[in-house]
């Protein structure tokens, strides 16, 4: 599952994606097998109350995915009985798609390419006095020439 994340963010560009594996039983085997040389997070919920899965219901059974969304509302669910093949990940990707708000800092006319027509618009922007949160570079609430600065360096 952690190639699957780093997939997702490499090939696919998806910046915001956290999965997390809920185990439940055999702390230390789970643990080494599903997180092991990855940055996943991982939450052992032992036998057996289930407090987290049960949060998930009815997709808290074994092997089973529950695919939030921003809000933390279940945007899909698959069951990974036979682990993460080729049809798994196609319905993962359908649904990030589908739901995944993505926007690429710096693009203010959201061609999705950071280009001088970017750096153009920015420019404008700042001496009209007009604030676009996709052009604030460092997030520092406002447009100004450190912004620019960064873009133009990006664009670089």
């Amino acid at each position: 599952m952690s190639e699957f994340q780093y997939e997702l963010k490499g090939n696919y560009g998806y910046e915001n994606i956290i999965i997390i594996a809920v185990g439940k039983s055999n702390i230390d085997n789970f643990n080494s097998n599903f997180c092991a040389d990855s940055d996943l997070p991982l939450v052992m919920d032992e036998a057996f109350d289930y407090p987290i899965r049960a949060q998930f219901a009815p997709y808290s059974d074994h092997k089973e995915m529950a695919i939030l969304g921003y809000d933390g509302e279940l945007i899909g669910n698959i069951t990974l009985a036979g682990g993460l093949g080729q049809s798994a990940k196609n319905y993962i990707l359908d649904v990030l798609e589908q739901n995944y708000i993505q926007s690429l800092l710096g693009d203010i006319n959201g061609d999705s390419i950071l280009n001088i027509n970017d750096l153009i618009i920015m420019v404008d922007f700042i001496l009209s006095e007009i604030y676009d949160e996709n052009g604030d570079m460092n997030s520092d609430g406002g447009l100004n020439i450190q912004d620019i600065s960064i873009l133009l360096n990006t664009i670089l």
